[in-house]
């Protein structure tokens, strides 16, 4: 029997992960880095990696310097100690979100398209507070009207950012 990619990969920091960076999206459209940075309460490695990352954003690094900082953080990671698939996974997707955010003209496109390794956490996030906070012409773009027209107003909690 054949497993699927999300069951194999998908874990409960993933999910903590994109529910972050999904928070950074909104506050980044409503208020820009202003808000920044949210609050952190994830375990090393993963804290200090977030930290970085986010501060690259910040800071508006440019992609050459971002790609090194963050290049060189995993790699230190590594090779302070041996580290399991989801912790290396977790560092990935963290440098991931945050160059895709950072420098994408369309960082939207990129996170959608992570759909497939999303818990069921995720997609209640993204149901309730994320997708009904996206700019029209993104739901547009992406389809998300159908994703929640169905939603009641009660379920919907905007302000979870």
């Amino acid at each position: 029997m054949q497993v699927s990619i999300k069951s194999r990969y998908n874990h409960e920091i993933l999910d903590r992960i994109f529910r972050y960076f999904m928070r950074v999206v909104l506050h980044l459209q409503n208020s820009g880095i202003e808000k920044l940075p949210l609050e952190n309460d994830f375990e090393e490695p993963l804290k200090s990696f977030i930290d970085i990352a986010v501060e690259l954003i910040i800071d508006g690094q440019p992609p050459e310097i971002a790609s090194l900082i963050l290049d060189a953080e995993y790699d230190a990671v590594l090779n302070r100690a041996t580290v399991s698939v989801k912790t290396a996974m977790s560092l990935r997707l963290i440098k991931e979100l945050s160059w895709h955010i950072h420098y994408d003209e369309d960082y939207y496109g990129y996170l959608l398209s992570t759909e497939n390794l999303w818990g069921n956490e995720v997609s209640e996030y993204a149901s309730r507070t994320f997708y009904p906070n996206l700019p029209e012409e993104i739901k547009e773009r992406y389809q998300i009207h159908d994703l929640i027209k169905y939603m009641s107003k009660e379920a919907l909690r905007l302000d979870d950012y």
